[in-house]
């Protein structure tokens, strides 16, 4: 079987961080390929060491929205991911987005924050890994702004499939985490369908979202055949050629040979 990509793994969490016996499990599996997603400044720096001291692993680097109540300047915070971006094997701004599902304090600055990162991504080039939780109508909205300039990922996709439509016809990529195979899962499923497979990423999110059958346990990327068995397996297209085409999608999004 073709080697899997996991498009969004955060494998400097201190669950999963300097856990190489479980990195060698994994790459000695049906996995090739792990990017390993960053939520702040700092955590960027350690994505891009991960990736740097690691064959199969690549890195992003950008600021969750989760971390705007700690930021003063948002500027000055989005500024110090640049060297970090320059570095061999970070081909990715992310994650970088927007969440209103915990806390609606910090909404506009939220949106200053992502439309800075979006910036920088539009003067890099560089693909960007977009979190929406409950904030799926700015997210499109500030998407649409850099149509043509910033190009990317919806990463766990929890949106409708129409907008999913919406997104792939500006050129996006839509991924699809372990929640596709969860019992209740049913309009994450009618999204994937609605997606040619050619714009269709496999993700873990790892240590969260574990797909059924270990919904529960801490994931890691050694689970995402699950993901692409089920996913594979809604859509009606043979398991290796989901597998090829998947991990394909990714390294033409993220320039990876």
């Amino acid at each position: 079987m073709a080697k899997l990509f996991d498009t969004h793994a955060h494998y400097t969490d201190e669950k999963l961080f300097g856990n190489e016996e479980l990195l060698c499990e994994i790459f000695d599996s049906d996995v090739g390929y792990i990017l390993s997603a960053a939520v702040n400044a700092e955590d960027s720096v350690k994505c891009a060491e991960l990736a740097a001291s690691h064959d199969g692993i690549y890195a992003s680097a950008g600021i969750h929205p989760e971390e705007i109540s700690g930021i003063s300047d948002i500027a000055a915070e989005v500024a110090k991911l640049e060297r970090t971006l320059s570095r061999d094997k970070v081909v990715a701004i992310g994650e970088i987005g927007l969440d209103y599902y915990w806390d609606k304090t910090y909404i506009e600055e939220q949106k200053k924050l992502f439309e800075h990162q979006m910036c920088l991504a539009a003067e890099t080039g560089l693909p960007v890994l977009i979190h929406d939780r409950e904030a799926h109508g700015d997210t499109f909205d500030i998407i649409k702004k850099f149509e043509g300039k910033v190009r990317g990922v919806m990463h766990s996709y929890s949106g409708h499939a129409e907008m999913a439509r919406e997104y792939v016809k500006m050129g996006w990529y839509i991924s699809f985490s372990g929640v596709i195979t969860f019992k209740n899962a049913h309009k994450a499923v009618e999204s994937a369908r609605a997606v040619p497979l050619e714009r269709i990423l496999i993700e873990t999110d790892c240590p969260y979202l574990a797909p059924v059958p270990m919904r529960g346990k801490m994931n890691h990327s050694g689970y995402l055949h699950y993901t692409a068995n089920f996913t594979a397996d809604a859509l009606g297209i043979e398991r290796e050629a989901f597998a090829e085409a998947t991990t394909q999608n990714a390294k033409k999004l993220f320039g990876i040979k």
